[in-house]
C-alpha cells in the first residue's frame, strides 16, 4: 500500500515555503494542490509550518484529504473492504423535511438520533449515478442497483422508500439502510481533527465511545469476531460531530464479493480500501 496525502496550500504561501511543487487550481491560481507521498520529508514540513502558523491564529494550508492505493495482490487478498462514497448532494433529508427523533441521542455527540420519517429530498438535486449520500451521510441507490443486490442476494442491506418534498414516492431511488450487526473499531486506527491534530484534548471524542473523532486518520481496523459475516456492514463506533443538519457517521464496511459487484457494475465514484482484521 502507497499513502498519499493532498494539501490545499494559498499560492502566495506555498510559493514562499514549498517552491515549486504541486500545481497551481482554479482559473485565479490563487491556491496550489501539494499531492505527496505519505513518507515525504516536504509532509513533515508542512507540518512544521501549520503549527507556526497555527500559534499566530491561522492555518498553512486550508484543506486535506489522504488516499491509499493498494497493489492487486492486497486488493486479492483483502478479506474486507472500507467503503467511501465521494459522490456527495445537498440539500440533505433534513432540509427537505425529514424528521428526526433525538430524543435518544447522546447528549455529548449527537450520535443516536434516528431517523422518524422516509428520507425526503429534492429531486432535481439528485446525480445521476447509481450511488450517492447527502452532506448529512443518507445514502441512496438507483432502482438498477437495488436490484442487482436483490438478484445476487447481497446481505446486510435493506431498501426504503425516498420522497420529494410534496411526499411523492420517487420511484427510481431508494435509502439503503444497513442491518447487519455493528462491527467495532479496534486499535491501531488512529483519529483526529486533522493530519498533525490527533486530538489529544479529546475535543471531538465522546466519553461514552460513541464518537472517536472527527476524521479517521489511518486505515481502519476492525473486531473480526464482531462481524457477523454480511455482505455490508457499518461500524459500531462513529467519526464527525453533530454540527447543524450534520451527524455523526459510522465507515461502512463491504465484503469482497460485494466489492467486485460494485467493480462489475461500474458505480463511479466509490472509494475502496482495505481494511484489517485487529
Amino acid at each position: 500500500m502507497r499513502e498519499f496525502i493532498e494539501f490545499r496550500i494559498s499560492e502566495s504561501d506555498a510559493s514562499e515555503h514549498l517552491g515549486e511543487v504541486g500545481w497551481r487550481m482554479g482559473d485565479d491560481g490563487l491556491v496550489r494542490c501539494v499531492r505527496l507521498p505519505m513518507e515525504d520529508e516536504r509532509v513533515r514540513l508542512i507540518g512544521e509550518l501549520n503549527s507556526e502558523f497555527h500559534r499566530a491564529g491561522g492555518s498553512f494550508f486550508r484543506g486535506w484529504d489522504i488516499t491509499r492505493h493498494y497493489t492487486p495482490e492486497e486488493i486479492q487478498s483483502a478479506e474486507i473492504f472500507e467503503l467511501s462514497l465521494r459522490s456527495v448532494f445537498e440539500p440533505c433529508g433534513e432540509m427537505c423535511g425529514t424528521k428526526y427523533d433525538e430524543s435518544s441521542a447522546c447528549p455529548h455527540c449527537g450520535a443516536g438520533a434516528r431517523q422518524s420519517t422516509d428520507l425526503r429530498l429534492e429531486p432535481e438535486t439528485i446525480p445521476r449515478r447509481n450511488m450517492h449520500r447527502t452532506i448529512a451521510g443518507e445514502i441512496i441507490m438507483s432502482s438498477r442497483l437495488v436490484q442487482a443486490f436483490q438478484a445476487h442476494g447481497i446481505t446486510g442491506a435493506s431498501f426504503l422508500a425516498v420522497r420529494d418534498t410534496s411526499g411523492r414516492v420517487l420511484e427510481n431511488w431508494h435509502q439503503l439502510v444497513v442491518t447487519s450487526a455493528p462491527v467495532d473499531i479496534v486499535p491501531p486506527t488512529q483519529a483526529g481533527n486533522g493530519p498533525f491534530d490527533l486530538d489529544t484534548n479529546g475535543e471531538y471524542r465522546c466519553p461514552q465511545g460513541h464518537v472517536l473523532g472527527l476524521n479517521r486518520i489511518s486505515e481502519l481496523w476492525l473486531k473480526k469476531d464482531s462481524h457477523d459475516g454480511s455482505d455490508l456492514a457499518r461500524t459500531r463506533q462513529l467519526f464527525g460531530a453533530r454540527m447543524g443538519v450534520l451527524h455523526p457517521h459510522p465507515e461502512y464496511l463491504i465484503s469482497p464479493r460485494l466489492f467486485r459487484l460494485l467493480r462489475e457494475l461500474k458505480v463511479g465514484r466509490l472509494i475502496a480500501e482495505v481494511a484489517h482484521w485487529g
